[in-house]
């Protein structure tokens, strides 16, 4: 076991944090998620020795961080956080060749294998580019790139980021998950990070630990993350995580005037784009192994369901006759026709007024009177 975290209680004048456990092992990314004000941060430096703990330890590979030296310390663990120091006007390479102050003499003198390590540690964040630009001059995605390429230039076997990608932009929220993970499989570094970005921490954690008014509430594999878990942990009403498919989808409410037949993702974009102008709709048939079906069921007020790889038996028909029924308009959404779905046809050959998303030519083939509309024009004509 690599890092190990036993009955730790921390905090200021008061205690943050009490009694938590983790462990953390060589090339693991244990994400540690919650609310703001939970005790994620303090946690982190806690384990970093920036706060001295209340009760418990922190162990490294054994020992305790807290009574190694500082210069010990830096060889074993490195942490980024938020905060950016001013450096002036050093340069990336500059900045990252500060990581190697434990290893260089009196005079901060770098030798050519200090070269090498920091150059190294650019290649492995994909900013070798960034080697010559002032910092100052560099936006806050490729100053968190520099950061963390300080902290490699540590050799550390554990690597702690607090929010590391909070005020980034889209491409660099994309990226740095993309760097940690390389990070951790190809130098097999330990990876604590803290998030309150439950979609991330799902992407690329191994591991994710909740901590709730300073208390763990639940841990385990990324995957095995809990819809009701996180509703608790986050107190969230107006919408409901759905660990499927990693994402957060809003819930529908109302009375359902459109009913929507979709099917192998054709109807993401349709089901979302109603839920977030609040217009109720129902959905179905669909099949429960279905992308659409996990969408539907957070983002509809009502979806009739069919088993995986099953036909659509009389029933089901039937009960999506009924929704149908009740409804004004119906949106096909061009949904893929196969053997098991092909009985959708009839639901939409039954509805008063269908609008589709497939082609003329494509609904003179499938025998379907329907009005074809474009994804611009659909929440026009849902409002209507």
């Amino acid at each position: 076991m690599m890092l190990e975290v036993s009955k730790l209680s921390a905090g200021y004048s008061n205690a943050v944090l009490a009694g938590i456990d983790l462990n953390v092992e060589r090339g693991e990314i244990l994400g540690i998620i919650g609310p703001n004000g939970s005790g994620k941060s303090t946690l982190l430096k806690t384990i970093s020795a920036i706060l001295k703990p209340m009760n418990g330890v922190v162990y490294l590979d054994g020992k305790n961080v807290h009574k190694l030296k500082p210069s010990e310390l830096a060889k074993e663990l490195a942490i980024t956080t938020t905060n950016r120091s001013d450096v002036g006007f050093l340069t990336g390479f500059e900045v990252v060749s500060l990581g190697r102050y434990p290893y260089t003499d009196a005079f901060g003198r770098l030798s050519e294998r200090d070269v090498e390590i920091v150059m190294e540690a650019l290649r492995l964040v994909n900013a070798e580019y960034l080697a010559d630009k002032p910092f100052s001059e560099m936006s806050d995605g490729e100053k968190q790139k520099i950061m963390i390429a300080r902290a490699l230039a540590q050799q550390p076997k554990v690597l702690l980021l607090d929010e590391p990608t909070s005020f980034l932009d889209a491409k660099h929220r994309v990226e740095i998950p993309l760097i940690l993970r390389r990070i951790a499989n190809e130098k097999g570094i330990a990876i604590v990070l803290t998030t309150h970005d439950i979609e991330l921490a799902v992407r690329i954690c191994d591991r994710i630990v909740m901590v709730k008014d300073g208390r763990v509430v639940a841990e385990g594999y990324a995957e095995d993350l809990d819809s009701e878990i996180v509703k608790e942990l986050y107190g969230i009403g107006v919408a409901e995580f759905d660990p499927f498919l990693g994402t957060f989808e809003l819930k529908g409410e109302g009375r359902a005037k459109i009913h929507v037949v979709c099917g192998g993702g054709s109807g993401a974009r349709v089901m979302r784009l109603l839920t977030k102008n609040r217009i109720p709709f129902t959905a179905g048939v669909i099949h429960e192994n279905d992308i659409d079906f996990y969408i539907a069921k957070h983002c509809a007020v009502g979806v009739v369901k069919e088993r995986p790889y099953e036909e659509i038996r009389d029933e089901t028909l039937e009960d999506a006759f009924r929704l149908v029924e009740n409804c004004d308009l119906v949106v096909d959404t061009g949904f893929p026709i196969g053997k098991i779905n092909a009985r959708n046809l009839e639901v939409l050959r039954t509805a008063k007024r269908v609008y589709s998303l497939r082609s003329k030519k494509e609904l003179e083939k499938i025998d379907l009177d329907a009005e074809v509309i474009r994804m611009a024009d659909l929440l026009k004509i849902c409002k209507y």
